[in-house]
């Protein structure tokens, strides 16, 4: 009797399973869900870092996209409708339509698939494309959708006899829709009907004729503006039969002898972030000894050899890497100056040499800087020690700061801070990784408003090396031992920064 109710209780859920919906099936621990267009899909999840990760492999096909792996070279193209995307393993820099971006954590390789975190990845493409995309993660839910837009790229490709302005649409405009005018070196092309993305169009240095693209959304048109290199002697609108597109050609009386725009923005991108030439920067100095820490050790007496350990290092792994010193002996630099070397120097990295100090004589461990106007409550200290330089600077030179809002001041940095963060990450676990050995600890990645940062345009980063105030610390400074293990942690992470951006592009 008992065996024949298990049997038939047996044979009633066997046959529940068999009609139950794929969906049902799949949707159990470690899976994660994507709505799109009414559907729901499942996609096996790794939980690593407080992050979770999918296969880009397991995305495409859940959503019907296209996709390319390269295994010998662990990369994968992602194509998303129009967008295209190339991802590198252990590299947080992608490709995405010919562009370079940074993403904030790095996808990893496993059994011939690129992992990635899907909050990085839905950030990425509502950001940077027309997609928008939203991740709930108690629900472990990713809802994928479009946003409200017609006009979603433009594209400029230089040509011998012109320049053509590719303007991608999904909806079909007709001449009566499109006005043209200019004004001065402006071409303003006005889409009645017309919807866009004024971030992910705004761009600037483009090849051909064009040097920079304005996006101006209306309530019921959008106004596509484009700056010309030279005088045009003619445009002409030019439709594609069956395609929406919007073509555009401009010509000069004289012909243009530029390769393909495609080619020429990324050969630019590639000299714009290729490092060529770093800039060490040792704190203090001369009449300005830095921080004073046990038995009168002073932070200047630190940070100028761990600098030139630093450029003999660089010297001989990177020996096609220029580098500038602010200072090689013990003089006093002003901070505005710091960053004039470098600029004037075309330096690609930045980076400052500290050592800390505390009234807390317990106090230790190392920690890496990135500019940023953010009042970070645990940098105050360290902000307010390593500002007060200014006091040893001229009268003159004092006023430079005088009324200058840290807020505005790194506005102009916005296009590196993203790049500062990650060179800062990598430069820490650099350190994290080699001052194990003298046990000496990490205390992780911070942002302050440094003035020796403010103005530098290029990537910068502000390393604290350890506490001078501290007994063990300032003994382990001393050491001409520890202060080479700080000179390779650092060019470690240097040359891990410079490998992860040239190859991606």
């Amino acid at each position: 009797m008992i065996r024949r109710i298990f049997i038939e209780r047996l044979t009633t859920l066997l046959t529940a399973i068999a009609v139950a919906p794929s969906s049902v099936l799949a949707y159990g621990k470690n899976q994660l869900r994507i709505r799109k267009d009414g559907r729901e899909s499942f996609i096996p999840y790794i939980e690593k870092d407080k992050q979770i990760y999918i296969s880009l492999v397991d995305f495409a096909q859940s959503g019907n996209y296209g996709f390319f792996t390269n295994e010998e070279r662990r990369k994968t193209v992602l194509y998303v409708g129009r967008d295209k995307i190339k991802f590198t393993a252990d590299n947080s820099f992608i490709v995405l339509n010919n562009q370079l971006v940074q993403i904030l954590w790095e996808p990893f390789w496993k059994e011939g698939e690129i992992w990635l975190p899907v909050q990085v990845l839905a950030d990425l493409f509502t950001e940077q494309t027309v997609h928008a995309m939203q991740f709930d993660m108690k629900t472990k839910t990713l809802n994928i959708g479009t946003k409200n837009v017609n006009i979603s790229q433009i594209q400029i490709s230089a040509k011998e006899n012109g320049t053509l302005i590719h303007i991608f649409s999904s909806r079909a405009f007709t001449k009566k829709d499109i006005a043209l005018k200019q004004v001065h070196d402006w071409l303003y092309v006005e889409i009645y009907g017309g919807k866009a993305d004024a971030s992910i169009l705004n761009k600037k240095h483009l090849s051909g004729l064009v040097s920079e693209i304005q996006v101006v959304p209306f309530a019921q048109s959008v106004s596509l503006a484009f700056k010309l290199r030279k005088k045009i002697s003619s445009r002409q609108l030019v439709f594609q039969p069956g395609s929406p597109d919007i073509y555009l050609t401009l010509r000069t009386e004289e012909p243009l002898t530029q390769q393909d725009s495609e080619t020429k923005r990324l050969e630019e991108q590639k000299k714009d972030w290729r490092i060529h030439t770093i800039v060490l920067d040792p704190g203090h100095g001369g009449k300005d000894p830095g921080a004073i820490g046990y038995r009168k050790l002073r932070e200047k007496d630190i940070v100028l050899p761990v600098a030139l350990k630093l450029g003999k290092e660089i010297n001989k792994r990177l020996p096609d890497v220029k580098v500038i010193y602010t200072r090689k002996t013990d003089v006093f630099i002003p901070l505005w100056k710091r960053t004039k070397i470098a600029n004037e120097n075309n330096g690609k990295l930045f980076i400052s040499l500290h050592c800390n100090a505390n009234r807390n004589k317990k106090v230790r461990g190392f920690e890496t800087y990135f500019l940023s106007a953010e009042k970070d409550a645990k940098a105050r200290n360290v902000v307010l020690k390593e500002n007060e330089s200014v006091s040893f600077e001229s009268s003159t030179d004092q006023k430079r700061y005088q009324g200058v809002n840290f807020v505005l001041a790194t506005l102009a940095q916005n296009a590196f801070i993203k790049y500062s963060q990650y060179f800062a990450t990598v430069v820490q676990k650099s350190l994290t990784n080699k001052l194990r050995s003298v046990d000496m600890k990490s205390r992780g990645v911070k942002q302050g408003p440094f003035w020796v940062m403010v103005g530098a345009t290029m990537p910068n980063i502000l390393v604290e090396m350890g506490f001078v105030s501290n007994k063990y610390e300032a003994k382990q400074l001393k050491r001409k031992s520890t202060q080479t293990k700080l000179a390779s942690a650092i060019c470690d992470g240097i040359v891990k920064y410079k490998t992860d951006i040239e190859s991606a592009m």
